[in-house]
């Protein structure tokens, strides 16, 4: 087919009969370059079909629970299980599975990044700006209180874990090692 359609496109200059299949392939080919700039813009929800709907039921879980560890009824693990495969091998999430059970006992969204990915889909945007500015304009030496700012911006604390994690990890501060702390102080 490619090929054909070079030898239209060669044609096209001589034979106005060609012409259509020239505009053919120039729409193939927005086509493909829309799939890619989409899959650089998402690059989660090309992974799989199911992704983008799964993605939406993991926010939400997260919202409700405001809790990384997540539980979901078995009709969800049957209707994404590839699904939560691919995200549990891309290291996204990790599966908790019971022995002679077919489904996850739970599962633990383990990766700040993909959190962020939900909150900027999901979310409203005026809470990411506030929380982020927060974050941007922390100076050295200065501690940040998630559950104050969850207060202040009313935000799950997952989402602010997940952002202190994020800069931690890009070297810009470190995160309370305390049970069920949720601090940020800046170092850079």
């Amino acid at each position: 087919m490619e090929s054909f359609l070079k030898i239209m496109r060669v044609a096209g200059v001589n034979f106005p009969v060609a012409a259509s299949f020239i505009q053919i392939s120039n729409e193939l080919d927005a086509i493909k370059i829309k799939q890619r700039l989409d899959a650089l813009e998402d690059p989660i929800s090309v992974l799989h079909k199911d992704l983008p709907a799964l993605s939406q039921v993991i926010y939400f879980a997260l919202v409700n629970n405001d809790s990384f560890t997540l539980n979901f009824r078995d009709e969800i693990y049957t209707k994404y299980s590839r699904a939560f495969a691919i995200l549990d091998t891309k290291g996204l999430i990790k599966k908790y599975n019971e022995l002679g059970s077919s489904y996850p006992v739970e599962i633990e969204v383990i990766d700040p990044c993909f959190i962020l990915y939900l909150f900027t889909r999901f979310e409203d945007t005026k809470k990411m700006d506030l929380l982020l500015e927060r974050v941007e304009n922390c100076e050295v030496g200065q501690w940040l209180n998630g559950y104050e700012i969850q207060d202040e911006i009313q935000l799950p604390i997952v989402f602010i874990k997940a952002v202190f994690n994020v800069y931690q990890a890009n070297g810009f501060g470190i995160c309370s090692k305390e049970m069920r702390a949720c601090s940020y102080l800046a170092s850079a």
